[in-house]
């Protein structure tokens, strides 16, 4: 498993980026001797090809979630650190979180029926953790998979396997406003926040359209399309989903 992870890394790996314009560089700096280390300028635009490597992780991770295409861009091509089973693990994390969500707020709505010890209730609400987990699993496999059918529909003959490994460690990356609804379970456990429900949406679909802007799979346009449509369209396959009979008899 460990030998196949390291063949997939070696496929993917692809050279550095250019955070400000987007070219391919061979590295991003020098080492000389002595400790001397000089950072590389584009050979494009005559910048830094990646002044994000001097700047601690947190500024990092708020040029990030302020949506800076350079950030995205120091991310996705700039980062060794972030393997491709650090990914696998994130993604595993994001179902998780997505599942416990949904399953917090089934449970909330049926608080006054465990409260009357409704033993079957609460046995049953144990099981819709797992059933919400298959609907976290489907809507982020239906999000990803349209995308991806867009990007191997623009891209054609083109389309390379190295292409799908980037399609997913942006797509994965840019899911981080998915965790922000977390907080809102502690701070309003009893009542549902729509607006900030509704700002968490916003944001995951802006960040997944600059992350495939930043990858250069997609334009501008098509990013913000493309995710804007899989994301709605994810909703409604599990919105149709979980109001089948067998889901509301749980």
């Amino acid at each position: 498993m460990a030998q196949a992870l390291k063949t997939i890394e070696e496929q993917s790996k692809i050279k550095c980026c250019c955070v400000t314009c987007g070219t391919a560089n061979d590295e991003l700096s020098h080492h000389y001797k002595e400790g001397v280390i000089k950072i590389i300028h584009c050979k494009q635009c005559q910048n830094p090809v990646d002044p994000y490597i001097e700047l601690d992780d947190l500024l990092v991770f708020i040029d990030f979630v302020l949506l800076k295409l350079r950030a995205h861009r120091h991310v996705l091509f700039n980062i060794d650190k972030i393997k491709y089973n650090h990914i696998i693990k994130l993604s595993c994390a994001f179902i998780l979180a997505n599942a416990y969500v949904k399953w917090f707020h089934l449970k909330n709505d049926q608080f006054q029926s465990i409260i009357n010890h409704d033993h079957h209730i609460f046995f049953a609400l144990e099981y819709g953790f797992y059933l919400k987990l298959i609907e976290s699993f489907l809507e982020y496999t239906i999000r990803f998979g349209f995308i991806l059918f867009i990007a191997i529909l623009q891209c054609g003959q083109k389309w390379t396997k190295e292409k799908s490994i980037l399609l997913f460690r942006a797509l994965v990356l840019s899911s981080i406003g998915q965790l922000f609804v977390l907080p809102l379970l502690i701070w309003s456990p009893d009542q549902r926040d729509y607006y900030a429900v509704l700002i968490c949406f916003i944001f995951t679909i802006l960040c997944h359209a600059q992350a495939l802007n930043a990858s250069q799979l997609l334009s501008p346009l098509i990013s913000f399309i493309s995710s804007t449509i899989a994301i709605v369209l994810s909703k409604l396959f599990i919105l149709f989903f979980s109001t089948n009979y067998f889901l509301n008899n749980v």
